[in-house]
């Protein structure tokens, strides 16, 4: 916990020696440059005496968490341009390019250009900090995506499923975020509505009201969710107790068997992992499958992806996850995918089992940010195999 208050200070002094100090200008505008990238190294502080309770739920004008977001995320985005910069340099000291390509290097100046290319990344950095922070807080476009499923009976074949994962109801992500949600997975007509968890940032007192539109979901095969890790830290109780009093069947280590006709298929859903570090209820693939009828496809939620091998092993045919946000932004998705066994975002085949790595509806407030990453509304079309 300390690395991650105290990190970014190491960060935005080197952004300051290797991305600002090369620049052309004086040191006046050199250190008016580097107060931006001060107060965002500092913005979990900050948010932590202006906002109160836990640090990843501060409660804040929506404004200044936005504002605080772009500076925060200005220093990221910074600090990974600055060492590509740096790794360029190293190469163009290391490498003798001039005389292995002389044609190519032709017009390529012999000294690297420190100044010309702190600024450009300088610029680059505003620049996509900007628009990855207007990706993340806005409204998440719908995504169809098609999927086959073994032993599907045929009146499933088409059906929709709509998926719903990390809306996290914050100070930034709030009531007019989930009603534009809301209406636009109700306009798609779904069969079946899935919410595999971290719906919140902070306790029902302060987010229930900013949730209440997911009273207004509904699907003629059920709406089901299951707990996300942030649930744990937010109140799980009261949280279940309220979401169910909004319409959602809660699974924990549950079941439910959906009929058409004579055609049935199981929807299942887990407890996050955090839950039974907390002294919650953990994760029992076994438990929640127990009774459920033989040859029918199982669809599983489960907030993290990480289990997805054990989960195939158990008879999962189709498995729903979300938690890493897809990595957020090149680079950052290397490390998101290693810390999640190495699922990351979007479609893996895993054992025979397909598992879907949503990435996200929306975003923790603690790091919003969408660079090449955007956020969906995921809605499955489910198939029987081709012949």
């Amino acid at each position: 916990m300390r690395a991650f208050f105290y990190a970014p200070f190491i960060m935005a002094a080197y952004e300051a020696l290797s991305l600002l100090l090369p620049l052309r200008v004086n040191f006046l505008v050199k250190l008016l440059l580097f107060v931006p990238l001060l107060v965002g190294a500092g913005k979990n502080h900050i948010f932590g005496w202006l906002g109160g309770g836990m640090f990843f739920a501060p409660d804040l004008p929506r404004w200044g968490m936005i504002a605080g977001s772009l500076l925060y995320n200005l220093l990221v985005v910074a600090f990974v341009l600055t060492v590509m910069k740096d790794l360029t340099w190293l190469l163009y000291k290391l490498l003798p390019v001039h005389r292995l390509f002389p044609r190519l290097a032709v017009n390529m100046p012999r000294k690297f250009p420190a100044a010309a290319a702190s600024a450009f990344v300088l610029a680059l950095a505003v620049v996509s900090t900007v628009w990855g922070t207007w990706e993340a807080v806005r409204v998440p476009d719908v995504k169809y995506h098609d999927v086959e499923l073994p032993g599907l009976s045929a009146e499933f074949e088409g059906k929709k499923v709509a998926m719903l994962v990390d809306l996290h109801a914050s100070a930034l992500n709030r009531r007019p975020l989930f009603e534009a949600i809301v209406a636009r997975t109700m306009a798609e007509k779904p069969d079946l509505i899935v919410m595999p968890g971290d719906f919140v940032d902070g306790p029902v007192s302060r987010r229930g009201a900013d949730l209440e539109p997911l009273s207004r979901l509904s699907a003629p095969l059920g709406v089901f969710a299951s707990s996300g890790n942030h649930e744990y830290y937010s109140g799980y109780h009261a949280w279940k107790e309220q979401l169910q009093k909004f319409g959602l069947t809660w699974l924990e280590n549950e079941h439910r068997v959906l009929s058409l006709g004579t055609g049935r298929l199981i929807i299942a859903g887990v407890p996050d992992q955090q839950g039974g570090r907390m002294g919650y209820t953990a994760p029992d693939l076994k438990k929640a499958l127990s009774g459920a009828p033989a040859g029918a496809p199982v669809i599983l939620l489960a907030h993290r992806p990480e289990a997805a091998r054990e989960n195939a092993k158990g008879g999962v045919a189709l498995q729903l996850s979300g938690h890493t946000h897809g990595g957020m932004m090149p680079g950052l998705d290397l490390i998101v995918a290693r810390a999640n066994k190495g699922f990351v975002k979007g479609w893996y085949d895993v054992d025979g089992m397909k598992l879907f790595n949503s990435p996200g509806t929306s975003l923790w407030n603690g790091f919003p940010l969408r660079i090449f990453d955007p956020a969906e509304i995921t809605v499955l079309v489910l198939h029987r195999p081709k012949a």
